[in-house]
């Protein structure tokens, strides 16, 4: 069963992205937004501001280019170059953590198969394995690289390795032995991945950015517990209760690494991606109703140039007092609740940290 869970995650999740990537009839090919052209549109979007000018001359240089599978090379090049091109600053920090995760990972995952001298079977899934953590490994790196992401991103994950780790009080054995009772599995698995999706949504009062928050909490998180968790195994072994008191150590530690796989570099992740990337639309559409008067006041104040008005040529000063006040007291409310959510996130953190430590 939480092999279809994700399944089904991930099917709700492509369903969502083709609705909204649906072309508009009313533009048609006329308005150059095909495949290639939203392709490196998003590949602009991971540059860096040094880089943002060539961005924006491979989009112009696009424009100039007929024929689909000339149209296609060019754009596939120039992501690929993006892509390839180093990070700046947190963004370059958040990659380089993220793929020393997923190298020690696999490493330690490797080293125990040669240890406990798995069958060749065991090395075939060590391949898929492999190809898991470059998959999440490469999804937190174009993640990060995105303006405002890295950041909440990765403390989004620390959240979610928190709450995984905190009820078995941080040990190994509690981690891999231990059966969590029903209230930590809620908290896992549903409560949690909420809270990263509305705190994404709050932190930058955006849906699209909460929603990218989300799935860079999700993949950071599933690295990070993959390695604790395969460094669990190479600690106590095939210690503990075991399910079939006639297997051997060798096929003990498989069925645990295999566990591992199963929940931090599937299920954690694309159910973490999923039910953040829900609470973050909700988040911000229930934003949007309880704020709409503000929302048409500010909407309605059309601008031409900065500091000048459509109306006339009315400086910044001359603007009406009440609707600065207006989108003022909107910052000052959304800062107020990502404030609040941020405390609420800690004590909860507090206090699961002491409550496992007194169980344990």
């Amino acid at each position: 069963m939480p092999i279809f869970v994700p399944l089904i995650c991930l099917m709700a999740m492509g369903v969502a992205v083709f609705r909204r990537s649906v072309p508009d009839p009313l533009t048609g090919p006329a308005g150059r937004d095909d495949v290639p052209a939203r392709l490196l549109r998003w590949a602009a979007g991971l540059l860096s501001a040094q880089r943002a000018e060539w961005g924006q001359a491979m989009l112009g240089e696009l424009d100039h280019i007929d024929g689909w599978g000339r149209r296609w090379r060019f754009a596939a090049g120039c992501a690929g170059a993006a892509l390839l091109l180093p990070p700046w600053g947190r963004a370059a920090a958040a990659v380089w953590g993220m793929v020393t995760v997923a190298a020690g990972a696999a490493g330690l995952y490797a080293a125990l198969e040669v240890r406990y001298g798995l069958g060749a079977w065991s090395w075939v899934f060590a391949a898929v394995v492999l190809v898991l953590l470059a998959g999440c490994t490469l999804a937190a790196a174009v993640l990060a690289r995105q303006p405002g992401i890295a950041v909440p991103g990765l403390l989004g994950g620390l959240f979610v390795v928190l709450a995984w780790l905190v009820p078995y009080g941080f040990t190994f054995y509690g981690l891999i032995v231990a059966v969590p009772p029903f209230w930590a599995s809620l908290t896992q698995g549903l409560v949690v991945p909420l809270l990263a999706g509305a705190a994404g949504t709050l932190w930058s009062g955006s849906a699209a950015v909460g929603r990218r928050i989300a799935r860079l909490a999700a993949v950071s998180a599933g690295l990070v517990l993959f390695l604790y968790g395969t460094l669990a195994v190479a600690v106590i072994g095939a210690a503990g209760a075991q399910i079939d008191a006639t297997w051997t150590v060798s096929a003990n530690i498989d069925d645990r690494l295999g566990n591992n796989v199963i929940f931090y570099l599937w299920v954690v992740p694309l159910t973490t991606a999923a039910l953040g990337w829900a609470a973050a639309t909700a988040t911000a559409a229930v934003s949007a109703r309880l704020r709409p008067r503000l929302a048409v006041s500010v909407a309605s104040v059309p601008f031409t140039v900065p500091g000048h008005l459509a109306g006339g040529n009315r400086s910044p000063e001359e603007t009406p007092p009440y609707k600065a006040g207006r989108a003022d007291r909107g910052r000052s409310w959304r800062r107020t609740a990502y404030l609040l959510l941020v405390c609420a996130v800690v004590a909860a953190a507090v206090f699961g940290l002491a409550l496992g430590l007194v169980r344990g």
